[in-house]
């Protein structure tokens, strides 16, 4: 195994979903990579993606997780749980069985649990990563991974490739919200989250929720002091929606407590002849290249806030797409 060259551990956390669906759905639709005729290009994008990531963070674990055909605890929770979602394009379906051939050809750890979301997944491997003495780097398109960030975890939020991205900590949560990770789930109870199809309190926004959770830290201590909660018309709304509060709470926060059977002794290593069979099996001739000069080049440290090398060399159109 080649050595990481990062001075602390690293476990990176791939939302397997997240990653589809950006690749998917890229922005650069004059390049589309075909295999027997046949789109693949969520697969390219992925690829790319994963390439990406172990050079830019040099990982000591790396894990992704997905979601299941079944329905999870929240859909027993609330039928209407993500109801209003479309069923995706036949093309994206047609994919995922070469999708999946490649990542079991990078040979890492891949994780799906029925009854839970990949969010919960991540939750449960970030929160008990942090206590393993890692970094944690969450590799996601969703802020709902904001509730779970610390000083021990970010969130990386996906924009093109890893140096374009917004890396959130504590303090880039605070920028962008006005509260700290730990208010976030609160903040979706009371403001709801329309992608996920649950309202909160209707009529009550953001900014209003915000002031609100700016004033009392949460919504517990909001119920012990409601009267202090102004104007009047405001606090009968909330009080008139309370068990609805209660319920998106239960809702928008990510389980961190998945009963997973999970082995932290495992380390990251490059299963290049599998990887590269399969780069060559579909016809991947630039990935095929960006891997093997990552593989090269591997064992030199890299300065994480520079564009790496053979991005710089090799560039790649599907890069662009997400």
């Amino acid at each position: 195994m080649l050595e990481n060259k990062n001075s602390e551990k690293t476990l990176v956390l791939i939302d397997g979903n997240a990653v589809m669906h950006r690749a998917f759905h890229g922005l650069n639709k004059n390049f589309v990579p075909t295999f027997d005729g046949k789109p693949v290009g969520m697969v390219y994008g992925f690829a790319s993606t994963l390439i990406n990531v172990i050079d830019f963070f040099h990982p000591n674990l790396l894990v992704i997780t997905f979601d299941t055909k079944e329905k999870t605890f929240r859909h027993k929770m609330d039928a209407e749980y993500k109801a209003q979602r479309s069923a995706a394009p036949d093309d994206f379906y047609a994919q995922i069985p070469p999708l999946n051939e490649l990542v079991e050809s990078f040979a890492l750890p891949t994780l799906r649990f029925p009854g839970f979301e990949s969010d919960d997944l991540i939750g449960t491997l970030a929160k008990k990563g942090a206590t393993e003495d890692f970094s944690v780097k969450i590799v996601s398109g969703d802020l709902d991974f904001t509730q779970l960030v610390s000083d021990k975890i970010q969130l990386v939020k996906l924009n093109g490739k890893i140096s374009d991205s917004t890396f959130f900590d504590p303090e880039a949560v605070r920028e962008r919200y006005e509260l700290d990770p730990k208010q976030m789930i609160d903040f979706k109870a009371i403001s709801g989250d329309s992608s996920d199809n649950y309202a909160g309190v209707p009529g009550v926004g953001p900014k209003t929720t915000t002031k609100i959770l700016q004033q009392f830290g949460s919504i517990q201590n909001m119920w012990e002091q409601l009267d202090k909660l102004n104007p009047p018309k405001l606090r009968n709304k909330i009080l008139e929606f309370r068990d609805q509060i209660a319920h998106c709470q239960k809702l928008a926060e990510i389980c961190t407590d998945v009963p997973l059977q999970f082995s932290w002794d495992q380390e990251f290593a490059f299963a290049s002849q599998t990887t590269l069979g399969f780069f060559e099996k579909m016809r991947f001739h630039a990935l095929s290249g960006r891997f093997e000069k990552l593989i090269k080049n591997y064992d030199q440290k890299k300065n994480l806030e520079h564009i790496l090398d053979s991005e710089k060399s090799a560039p790649d159109p599907q890069l662009q797409l997400f």
